[in-house]
């Protein structure tokens, strides 16, 4: 599928939120929906999950790359598995990320493309500049947290997680950020009130 920018199409605008894991990106993105009519959150993160469940030939390349053991009995993908691979060594991660890139611009621009009745399309992706997904944005928040903040947050968010594992994601975990493409940075680091008094502050200059 040929990948184009579709905001010369469509009056839709595209905000893109970026960030490290447990930074708080999903709750701003919330503060963003509740407060721009018609508008649309897409999580990427769950993008990916659903290729993934749609796409037999990423399940199986994946397979090829990091092993059966990455599969359920089923034949499904086993995320916590997949995850422990490939935030504890960055060039699996790289892997990973060639394989399923395409994949995910490739959704964005047919999410974008399906939902051009709506005002307002929030991408909420720490991959949003290393995937190539700023191409699609009109403006861009860059979201930051201190690592404890970020422990915090992803022990609430999956308590089935072990500490170990929480903070091996955060030391491990590499994004690029694009801080000429960047419109807004906030820091994350007191409360959620602040961030949505942030995220307020924000909206007035969309």
């Amino acid at each position: 599928m040929e990948i184009f920018i579709l905001k010369e199409e469509f009056i839709i605008k595209v905000i893109g939120i970026t960030g490290k894991t447990g930074c708080g990106k999903s709750f701003a993105a919330g503060c963003l929906k509740e407060n721009l009519s018609k508008s649309l959150i897409l999580d990427v993160d769950l993008l990916a999950k659903d290729i993934y469940r749609d796409n037999n030939y990423a399940v199986q390349k994946a397979a090829d790359f990091f092993g059966r053991e990455i599969l359920k009995t089923d034949g499904s993908l086993d995320f916590p598995k997949l995850g422990r691979i490939v935030f504890k060594d960055s060039s699996q991660m790289d892997k990973l990320n060639k394989l399923m890139f395409p994949l995910i611009t490739e959704r964005v621009a047919e999410f974008i493309k399906n939902n051009s009745d709506q005002n307002y399309i929030i991408i909420d992706a720490a991959i949003l500049f290393d995937a190539g997904l700023d191409v699609f944005c009109d403006k861009i928040i860059y979201l930051k947290a201190h690592d404890i903040k970020r422990e915090k947050f992803l022990k609430c968010r999956d308590s089935g997680i072990c500490l170990e594992d929480i903070r091996q994601r955060i030391s491990n975990q590499k994004i690029n950020i694009n801080n000429n493409k960047v419109d807004f940075i906030i820091e994350n680091n007191s409360s959620l009130e602040d961030l949505c008094e942030n995220i307020d502050s924000v909206i007035k200059k969309l």
